[in-house]
C-alpha cells in the first residue's frame, strides 16, 4: 500500500525556499516594510517546544508551522507565524486554537508583533473558524489572522501572477482539489502546471524546486504518473533519436538530478572518469613493473650464462680439463660443453 502523501510537510518545505514569495503573495504590505537584505531565520525548534504536547492532530502532533523572525526597515524585530492545513474534512475549533498558538508565542517571546497567517490547501474552512471570538460576561476576545485558501483563489488571478512560485504552489494546490477523484482530469492540470513552471524565468534552481514540489503535490495513480513522465520526457526530448540538446535544457537536466540526488552528473561523471584512470594507471604501473622485473630477471640470466660460459672455457683452455670433466664440475650436459667450446673455437679463428 502506497504511504498516505503529508502534503502539509511538502508545502512547509515549499515555504521554507520561497518565503519572501508566499509574504509577496499573502501580505504585500509586510512585503514592503520587512529589510529583506538582513535576511530571516526560522525558529522551528523553538516553535515545537513552545507548542509541545498543546495540541494533538490527527494522533500525532502538528510540526508543519514556520516561525519566521525577520527585520523591518525601521530596525525592529518581527516575527511571522504560518500554520500550514490540509483540511480533509470540517474541523471544529481550528480559529481558536490559532489564538493559543499566538499566545503561547507572545509569551514565549515576550512580544505583540506577530503577525500570523493560515494556509489552507485542501477543503475551505467554515467561515467561523477563519477568526476566533469569545464573550463571558461582558469579557471579549476577538482574534483575526491572515488566510490563504488555494480552493477559493482564483484560477485567472493565480495565473496572472504565476511569475511568484507561492502563487504557482497554490495553483498546484487548486488544481488538486479540483481534480479530487478526476485521475484524468488531474493528469491534464498536471501536465499544465509542469508546462507553466517551465516557462517561468526565475532561474533552474527554482524552477527545479518548483517542479518537484508538482510532481509530489498533484499526485497521481501509477499508470497515470507513469504517463505523466513519458509525456514530460517527450516534450523535454522531442526527438529523442537523434536531437540537438540546448544549454537551457542540459542546465535544467543537470539542475533537476543535482535536486534529487544530491550532486550533478557532470561532477559524477567526472569522478568516474578519474577513478577509471587512476586504475587505469595502476594496472599500467603494475605491468611496467612486471615487465621490469623479467628484464632484470632475464639480464641475469644472461649474466650467469656468460660467467658460466667463461668457466667453462677457463677450464678446457688453462686448467685443460675434458668435456666430460667440465660436465661434471658445473652440472651441465657435456653437448652443450662441446657446442660452446666448438663456438667459441670459431669465434677465435675468425
Amino acid at each position: 500500500m502506497a504511504k498516505p502523501i503529508d502534503y502539509d510537510a511538502l508545502l512547509k518545505d515549499f515555504i521554507t525556499d520561497f518565503f519572501p514569495d508566499l509574504i509577496a503573495f499573502a501580505n504585500p504590505l509586510l512585503y514592503a516594510a520587512i529589510d529583506w537584505d538582513r535576511g530571516y531565520v526560522f525558529l522551528e525548534q523553538e516553535l515545537i517546544n513552545a507548542l509541545r504536547g498543546k495540541f494533538k492532530v490527527r494522533g500525532k502532533r502538528k510540526q508543519t508551522d514556520k516561525l519566521v523572525k525577520v527585520y523591518l526597515k525601521n530596525g525592529l524585530e518581527h516575527f511571522v507565524f504560518v500554520h500550514i492545513e490540509f483540511q480533509h474534512k470540517k474541523e471544529k475549533g481550528f480559529g481558536r486554537r490559532m489564538f493559543v498558538y499566538r499566545a503561547l508565542i507572545g509569551l514565549r517571546y515576550g512580544l505583540d508583533n506577530i503577525t500570523a497567517m493560515a494556509i489552507f490547501t485542501g477543503a475551505p474552512p467554515p467561515v467561523e473558524e477563519r477568526s476566533y471570538y469569545s464573550d463571558t460576561f461582558g469579557t471579549s476576545i476577538e482574534y483575526k489572522f491572515g488566510t490563504v485558501i488555494a480552493a477559493e483563489l482564483e484560477e485567472e488571478h493565480l495565473l496572472k501572477v504565476s511569475n511568484n512560485p507561492f502563487a504557482l504552489a497554490m495553483l498546484a494546490a487548486l488544481y488538486a482539489y479540483q481534480s479530487r477523484n478526476k485521475p484524468k482530469v488531474r493528469l491534464g492540470l498536471k501536465n499544465q502546471l509542469f508546462a507553466l513552471v517551465k516557462s517561468q524565468d526565475i532561474g533552474i534552481d527554482k524552477i527545479v524546486k518548483m517542479l518537484i514540489f508538482v510532481r509530489d503535490y498533484v499526485n497521481l495513480p501509477q499508470k497515470l504518473e507513469n504517463e505523466f513522465q513519458e509525456t514530460q520526457f517527450s516534450l523535454v526530448f522531442p526527438n529523442a533519436e537523434a536531437m540537438t540538446i540546448s544549454k537551457g535544457t542540459k542546465e535544467f537536466a543537470v539542475g533537476l538530478y543535482e535536486h534529487v540526488f544530491g550532486y550533478d552528473p557532470e561532477t559524477l561523471l567526472k569522478e568516474e572518469k578519474k577513478k577509471a584512470q587512476e586504475l587505469l594507471d595502476k594496472e599500467r604501473q603494475a605491468v611496467i613493473e612486471a615487465l621490469g622485473r623479467e628484464e632484470e630477471e632475464r639480464q641475469k640470466a644472461e649474466e650467469e650464462r656468460l660467467r658460466l660460459d667463461n668457466t667453462i672455457r677457463y677450464l678446457y683452455e688453462t686448467v685443460k680439463m675434458s668435456a666430460p670433466e667440465i660436465a661434471a664440475i658445473v652440472d651441465k650436459d657435456v653437448i652443450y660443453i662441446e657446442k660452446l667450446l666448438a663456438a667459441a673455437n670459431e669465434t677465435d679463428q675468425d
